[in-house]
């Protein structure tokens, strides 16, 4: 019995690909954190009884540099341009359709 060869077909991304995704994450993850951060003064379980507390306001302001971090690695991990694009835009628009939600 002759073994199967399987062909793998490799797709060659060119080295801009990377320049790319880190580009439009810095670009788009950054109103994405300070959206996410946000939101945390409305649904942080340590935000309900507090909003005209400034201790609130630190927590979330020091919250978004990680959050931004996290959405930047993670756009790294976009097949395409398109797929990332497509995925920080739809982020951003929830985000802050969620937060107009909330503070209507």
């Amino acid at each position: 019995m002759a073994a199967t060869k399987t062909h793998k077909t490799v797709r060659q991304s060119p080295p801009l690909d990377l320049l790319h995704h880190g580009l439009v994450a810095a670009l788009l993850a950054m109103p994405l954190a300070i959206w996410l951060s946000g939101a945390l003064v409305y649904h942080a379980p340590w935000a309900a009884d507090s909003l005209n507390d400034i201790s609130t306001y630190q927590v979330t302001m020091w919250a978004v540099p990680p959050l931004w971090a996290t959405v930047v690695s993670l756009a790294f991990l976009a097949p395409s341009k398109r797929v990332l694009w497509a995925a920080l835009l739809t982020g951003n628009a929830l985000v802050w359709g969620l937060l107009r939600a909330v503070q209507a």
